[in-house]
């Protein structure tokens, strides 16, 4: 026998008499179950929520993390004289604001700048309270100043200016200067700006204001977020005004928004578990009202959300966080329970119903529960290698779904199994399944209506044809009608092409994908914040983020060489298309430094000691040059220069590809360059996902498929099952990825999440059918996929539509990432019904010839013992040998018992099975 054959018949063994065990002990399975869930529950008290998005859905081991550690040490924000160019993080404690005008026009109209000023009043007089109305304060009190400034104290004046002389004063862009000499900068403050041909501003469609806070300590922190709230009731409330339009966003809009959509799913789950309810009982009954199971599909439902509850409460009192990307697991728990559940209910129904209940259990359990062992391996393995991405929301998600996979397996095999076993009781008793009153068979019902609402169980005079369950109609469409049709050769011809047009529209969409999740996408689509980042993308694209350029290393800046390669380099940074590379946009203190020897001593020659000292004493402490004072960092005693920057200016990059292309490009000239330089940008924190999630993508999936095959070669009962399984891991993934791509589902942390869960899915729909059709008994590759078919189908369909059922809730989400989470979950579903129903059953019975069917072991035929029938509450039960009278042992192999309708027992390894008379006269044994 084969190694992959005694794998294979070790588990169906062991679960053959685990089935028996938990019939034996049936209440201590279905209560210690519950007491455990119970227990575990009780971590809930421990959970908290993770709203960080920046956390979540970029890498903490990046690139610009670590950067970020090294600006925040050699180059701190100071609130105090706070430069919006040097900010570390888009993430400011702030208040923003894009004003726009209602009717569309331009908002450097008088009556609409008279409102902006009004709101700002409003603004600026708004108290706050904490400490019960101990400390008040107000937003000059905790501003971040520049020139001793409130910002936008700028704006606001120019703002103001502007209505008082708005006839009288040009205004250029995106530089222009006050009648008194001083220069503004508007690139960030106006939107959707109209230029004439003299550079004269026409007309502008928005204008920003920020609110920026000091932060830090533990009382600006908490003074900064009340200020916040109250200045988001504020916005909500302005209603002095119908001619702005404004949206707004505050550093906590991030963290709130991800809470808020956390908790409006969970009410989904109330919704979800009515569908799947109605479903699984529905999928359970049948006309036979003894056989029928409506309550085992409530129980897989409850098992499920046992293992649910089980996995946050166990998770939440380890520490692990919940998040809104974990809000969609209980999604996914339910549709795998779902499907082991109609597994199990399937394989119960293929067992002779005259057995005895112990012997019905060890049998369904020693077929369903190998099945849904290699599912559950295969699940959980999957989303072990998923928690080794880098990416915190989705190894947080795969670490709860793994352990709730787990839990979800284990309740399957005890506290359903127990399910099981009462339910089989009630069935072998001929009770209804409803009242749980015993009834009479079909063909002794007194009248129509008994046998129509009340008949079902096994007749007195039940043969061994009649003693197989009865099959659902979808079971007997399958049999009758999808079997030979599927086989028939016109339509595995149209299956072959029908394949091969899927596979190529497959490949074409990965070849198109888009990669990213962008800040918007987090946001539900009636959000604020996600209105303020639309207007942000629409009004203000031209300017973007700055960029620092830190030479990290002591240079002799004195020197002429120095000097010209810094200005290379500088020049070099300024040529690419995603800055601007007007001079006067870069800020570099070199070149005006220069410029200043040149117009002070008619020379840049100069030494190490007067360089320095000029620098420091008299440039650094004019007032047009102050700024230079955050770029420059001195040694203690200010004799040299440790390291310094420049601060270029970015055009706004909307699209993700670009936004990898900025950033690649920005290194690689950091990189290359001939002196040791830092780059960083507050928004390659947020980039960063985009360079790591293509390969962290398919490094999962080549790990995942590898292991998954090693898996299968040893569960599945033959290699070519294993290679099979592979291939559909591949051709569904493949399906996924690319229509997904037209389907406006991006690859970001959230499809990656669903890839990941696409290799699990694949495995179980592909591992069913292929360990269906390797068991089947049919001796050509057409009757071995029709049985496969029959013995498989319906659960398989049933699985796949109650996961589609289970998460379609999430399809009219107004957040993108539940929706990206349903359209690729209800492709892999649908994939995977495809290959499993159509595209297996099809190739499976191509390759008959090489897939020989699972060897069975051969029974050393001890005593077979020979009663006449008997029936006991409906079902057929073995009697201990010595009770038996009248046997008739067989004495040689091959001889035949003459006997009909009589129960046979089989001596097999220590195991008495009983059997039908004409069962063995078919049989050589």
């Amino acid at each position: 026998m084969a190694w992959y054959e005694i794998i294979n018949h070790s588990l169906s063994s062991i679960f053959y008499s685990y089935g028996k065990l938990i019939t034996r002990h049936k209440r201590k399975f279905l209560l210690c179950p519950l007491l455990l869930a119970s227990l575990l529950s009780l971590g809930v008290i421990c959970l908290t929520f993770e709203n960080d998005a920046i956390y979540l859905f970029t890498p903490p081991t990046s690139r610009a993390r670590a950067d970020l550690i090294y600006m925040e040490r050699h180059f701190p924000v100071d609130y105090d004289d706070f430069i919006p160019s040097r900010a570390l993080t888009t993430q400011e404690k702030t208040g923003n604001l894009y004003i726009m005008s209602a009717d569309g026009g331009n908002v450097l109209r008088g009556e609409i700048i008279s409102d902006i000023l009004q709101l700002n009043a409003a603004f600026q007089a708004m108290e706050v309270t904490i400490d019960n109305n101990i400390d008040r304060f107000n937003f000059s009190s905790i501003c971040a100043r520049f020139n001793g400034q409130c910002l936008p104290e700028f704006i606001i004046s120019f703002l103001s200016y502007l209505n008082e002389n708005g006839d009288n004063f040009l205004i250029s862009y995106p530089f222009t200067v006050f009648p008194n000499g001083e220069p503004i900068f508007l690139g960030y403050s106006l939107g959707g700006v109209t230029v004439a041909d003299d550079g004269s501003v026409v007309s502008a469609q928005a204008i920003a204001l920020n609110y920026i806070l000091q932060s830090g300590t533990p009382e600006q922190d908490t003074k900064a977020l009340q200020w916040e709230e109250a200045f988001t009731r504020l916005v909500e409330s302005w209603n002095s005004s119908s001619r702005m339009a404004i949206s707004h966003l505050t550093s906590q809009s991030l963290s709130n928004e991800l809470l808020a959509m956390t908790e409006s799913v969970m009410p989904l789950m109330i919704v979800t578990f009515c569908i799947l309810t109605s479903f699984a009982v529905t999928s359970c009954i049948m006309t036979d009202w003894v056989q029928a199971k409506p309550w085992l599909g409530v129980c897989g439902l409850i098992s499920a959300f046992l293992a649910i509850s089980s996995t946050v409460g166990l998770l939440s009192a380890c520490g692990v966080a919940f998040n809104q990307v974990v809000a969609s697991m209980p999604f996914l728990v339910i549709g795998v329970g779902i499907d082991d559940m109609f597994i199990m209910v399937a394989s119960w129904r293929h067992t002779d119903r005259r057995l005895a209940v112990e012997e019905r259990m060890g049998l369904a359990y020693s077929d369903a529960a190998v099945s849904i062992t290699i599912t559950s391996v295969t699940d959980a393995l999957a989303f072990c290698i998923g928690a080794i991405t880098p990416l915190p929301a989705v190894r947080i998600f795969c670490l709860y779904a793994g352990v709730a996979i787990i839990f979800d397996y284990l309740f399957q095999i005890t506290f359903f199994g127990a399910c099981m076993v009462y339910t089989g009781q009630r069935e072998a008793d001929g009770k209804h399944y409803l009242t749980c009153k015993k009834v009479l068979p079909k063909d002794e019902a007194p009248s129509t209506s008994y046998r129509i609402w009340c008949a079902g169980g096994v007749s007195t005079t039940v043969t061994a044809e009649e003693g197989k369950q009865s099959e659902q109609i979808i079971t007997q469409f399958f049999r009758k009608f999808y079997g030979p049709f599927i086989v028939n050769p016109v339509v595995k011809m149209l299956v072959v092409v029908l394949f091969t047009g899927y596979l190529c529209v497959a490949v074409w969409g990965c070849l198109h994908i888009q990669e990213g999740l962008q800040l918007k996408d987090i946001f539900a689509d009636d959000s604020f914040a996600r209105k303020y980042y639309q207007d942000q993308g629409e009004y203000f694209t031209e300017f973007g983020a700055a960029v620092s350029v830190v030479l990290d290393t002591n240079q002799n800046y004195w020197e002429k060489g120095i000097q010209n390669e810094i200005e290379h380099i500088t020049m070099d940074f300024e040529s690419s298309r995603f800055i601007h590379g007007e001079k006067q946009h870069t800020e570099s203190w070199v070149r005006d430094y220069l410029t200043f020897l040149s117009e002070t001593l008619n020379t840049t020659n100069v030494d190490q000691e007067l360089f320095v000292q000029l620098l420091r004493d008299e440039f650094l402490t004019r007032p047009e040059f102050q700024n230079y004072n955050k770029d420059i960092n001195f040694n203690c005693e200010k004799t040299e220069i440790e390291s310094s920057r420049f601060v270029l200016k970015s055009t706004e990059v909307v699209q993700s590809t670009d936004e990898m292309e900025f950033m690649s490009e920005m290194r690689h000239k950091a990189d290359s360059a001939s002196l040791s330089l830092t780059i960083f940008s507050p928004t390659f924190i947020f980039i960063e996902q985009y360079v790591i999630i293509v390969p962290n993508t398919i490094q999962a999936l080549l790990i995942a498929t590898g292991c998954m095959f090693i898996v299968a070669l040893f569960l599945m009962p033959h290699p070519v099952c294993a290679v099979m399984v592979t291939v559909c891991i591949v051709t569904i993934e493949t399906g996924v990825i690319g229509v997904m791509s037209l389907w406006n589902v991006k690859l970001d942390g959230i499809s990656m999440i669903n890839i990941i869960l696409c290799i699990g899915f694949s495995v179980d729909f592909s591992s069913h059918m292929t360990y269906a059709f390797i068991t089947s008994p049919g001796k050509t590759g057409n009757e071995r996929a029709m049985d496969a078919l029959h013995t498989l189908g319906t659960p398989i369909l049933q699985g796949g539509l109650s996961t589609i059922l289970g998460i379609s809730v999430l399809s009219s989400s107004p957040a993108y990432v539940f929706r990206a989470f349903f359209r690729t979950m209800f492709l892999v579903m649908l994939f995977g019904l495809f290959h499993s129903l159509v595209f297996l059953p099809v190739f499976l019975s191509f390759l008959n010839t090489i897939l020989p069917r699972k060897t069975r072991p051969t029974p050393e035929v001890g005593e077979i013992q020979i009663e006449p029938s008997r029936q006991a509450n409906n079902a057929y039960s073995p009697i201990p040998k010595d009770n038996v009278e009248d046997t008739q042992p067989l004495k040689n192999k091959g001889e035949h018992s003459s006997v009909c309708k009589e129960q046979v027992y089989i001596l097999y390894n220590d195991k008495r099975i009983s059997l039908d008379s004409v069962a063995i006269k078919e049989t050589v044994l």
